[in-house]
């Protein structure tokens, strides 16, 4: 079924369908996101200054007007949440209109939960940042200068990097600190699920750390590593490849895989 929407002289809107039937009250405006453009069964209308969600059938699933709604989510089609705005602040609401999220915050990012790609979402209060899963328990153990989204934010791991007073630590979905802290933490790898390997940099050197904390390499200049590079772990072999975007390998360096926790010692084993 195709919809559109008709605008009356008055310059309030309704939607109809491919027949010619109208499924929607008249209201001061209509988005375009969602039923419009295909996206879900779901728009937002806005009436007085306030929105509301409504279904294809013209039943309001919120269960107030608001002073915005996000379309990420519900109304894009991504997930069964949405973000609302009242009074400057924001919160998540689930499909039936239940607040799920435990506060309403300075903001709400719609990256995770939101937008389909994890249990969790990070809210920003008083400046600081924490991240929160679905049923609104705070999963991080305090609030961050920081949070990096790869890794469990983006469904790609069960660990993040958050960063405070100039320095950054891994922590798990159970706001654990499984690493050190560090002045930078690189993405790739262990964060985003590709490896059980990371590389973490002090101020002018960097080396490769196992998951479990454990250093694996020797140190290495920090400047072979930046954001125009690509970075590939390989866990077996014990080697990390730095290659520019062209594929080729501007440094490889050598690690020593662990093995049940313990350093798996290549050379060792070749003289046995």
């Amino acid at each position: 079924m195709r919809y559109e929407i008709r605008t009356r002289k008055n310059g309030k809107m309704a939607i109809f369908d491919e027949n010619g039937k109208r499924i929607s009250g008249w209201y001061d405006s209509i988005y375009r996101y969602g039923l419009i453009e295909g996206q879900s069964k779901y728009y937002i209308a806005k009436k007085n200054k306030e929105v509301a969600i409504f279904d294809e059938n013209g039943k309001m699933i919120t269960k107030e007007w608001y002073d915005d709604i996000e379309p990420d989510g519900l109304v894009s089609g991504e997930s069964d949440y949405y973000i609302a705005e009242k009074n400057g602040k924001f919160a998540i609401f689930d499909v039936d209109g239940n607040q799920i999220s435990p506060d309403w915050f300075d903001e709400v990012y719609p990256y995770g939960l939101v937008e389909g790609k994890s249990n969790y979402y990070i809210a920003k209060k008083n400046g600081k940042y924490a991240v929160f899963d679905k049923n609104g328990r705070m999963v991080s153990p305090e609030w961050f200068n920081v949070i990096y989204l790869p890794g469990l934010i983006k469904g790609q791991s069960d660990c993040y990097i958050a960063r405070k007073d100039n320095e950054e630590a891994i922590f798990d979905e159970y706001g654990n600190r499984i690493s050190e802290w560090f002045y930078w933490i690189v993405t790739e790898g262990f964060i985003k699920g590709q490896s059980d390997y990371y590389i973490a940099c002090n101020e002018y050197t960097c080396a490769v750390y196992h998951k479990s904390g454990q250093k694996v390499s020797d140190d290495f200049p920090q400047g072979y590593i930046d954001l125009t590079k690509n970075i590939t772990f390989n866990d077996k072999l014990g080697i990390v490849e730095i290659t520019e975007e062209n594929g080729k390998i501007v440094k490889s360096i050598e690690f020593n895989p662990v093995i049940n926790k313990e350093i798996l010692d290549y050379t060792k084993l070749l003289n046995i």
